[in-house]
């Protein structure tokens, strides 16, 4: 529920106020998002996320990679989840051509957006020259931003860090995202961890908790380019973290706190979006459709098979 140090009745007055501003200056369809997870976001996870919360929030895909695209293309929405409006692709690689294929390829599937991967610190990511590393070469970046033009129409986004390794000054990152914006084919929003990543000695997970975050930096970005609709990530674990974030930039992506508990997406929906409690399912509900699904699916594939 909501937590305010205020009296009831500016309680009220900047619940509505929050509300109305949202309804007013919205830039993008949906202004919470739940974060590409390896071995997470999965295509059943997603239909988990669909039931708790339906089209409220949009819906990353784990990271894939192009030459995985062409393999499952005849089955992509069992090796990706079903698409819909709200789902967004996310692919990894650093050949401009290779990702402008697979694009298309998601496109004439029914995919609607498409994220690049520019944050992934994982070494066998880095062995594929893809990722955070893709931060250090921007102009690289925008060659793959450039090869999606003609071939899809679809928006093709951007999601990075703050930094990477000894490349962390607020110049470094101004240069990183001017490259992008002055390309031939700007990305049409910027999801931001607000973290650095460090390549050699920190794995993953220690890559998402020991560079300190750095949400002042993201800020300054969006004051920067007014025009670029802008999504903060990183540890946002509660709905009055996520309003303050998104007072200053245009949309807020959590990660393992809906890793760990899918159900908190209730919570935003309750606290940012005000959807009446009698609107909410109950565990129960998710449980039964989620299980029902499953059902049906498993029921389709026995008489596919016959």
């Amino acid at each position: 529920m909501l937590r305010f140090r205020h009296g009831f009745g500016t309680l009220r007055h900047s619940v509505h106020s929050f509300r109305r501003s949202l309804s007013t200056n919205k830039r993008l369809n949906n202004l919470t998002s739940v974060a590409p997870m390896v071995d997470i976001s999965t295509p059943n996870f997603l239909e988990l996320l669909h039931i708790i919360s339906g089209d409220r929030h949009d819906y990353y895909t784990e990271m894939h990679h192009p030459h995985a695209i062409h393999q499952h293309q005849d089955h992509l929405d069992r090796f990706i989840g079903t698409p819909r409006p709200n789902v967004i692709v996310q692919l990894g690689g650093s050949d401009p051509n290779l990702l402008s294929s697979a694009a298309k390829l998601l496109q004439d599937y029914g995919y609607s957006e498409i994220n690049i991967n520019v944050g992934c610190p994982s070494p066998s990511v880095q062995q594929g020259q893809f990722g955070a590393i893709l931060m250090k070469t921007p102009s690289l970046v925008a060659d793959i931003l450039n090869a999606m033009e003609g071939k899809v129409s679809i928006p093709v986004t951007i999601k990075c860090r703050i930094g990477v390794d000894h490349l962390d000054t607020s110049e470094f990152f101004h240069h990183f995202v001017e490259t992008l914006m002055t390309c031939e084919r700007p990305p049409p929003h910027l999801i931001v961890h607000a973290r650095k990543c460090i390549l050699k000695g920190l794995s993953p997970k220690k890559n998402r908790t020991i560079p300190p975050l750095n949400y002042q930096r993201v800020y300054e970005l969006a004051s920067l380019y007014p025009d670029l609709p802008i999504s903060i990530n990183g540890g946002f674990t509660t709905t009055e973290t996520i309003r303050d974030a998104l007072g200053q930039v245009d949309g807020c992506m959590i990660g393992r706190k809906v890793m760990d508990s899918p159900l908190f997406l209730q919570e935003i929906d309750r606290d940012i979006y005000g959807i009446p409690e009698n609107e909410i399912k109950s565990p129960l509900t998710v449980i039964d459709e989620y299980l029902g699904k499953q059902v049906r699916k498993e029921k389709k594939k026995g008489t596919q098979k016959k």
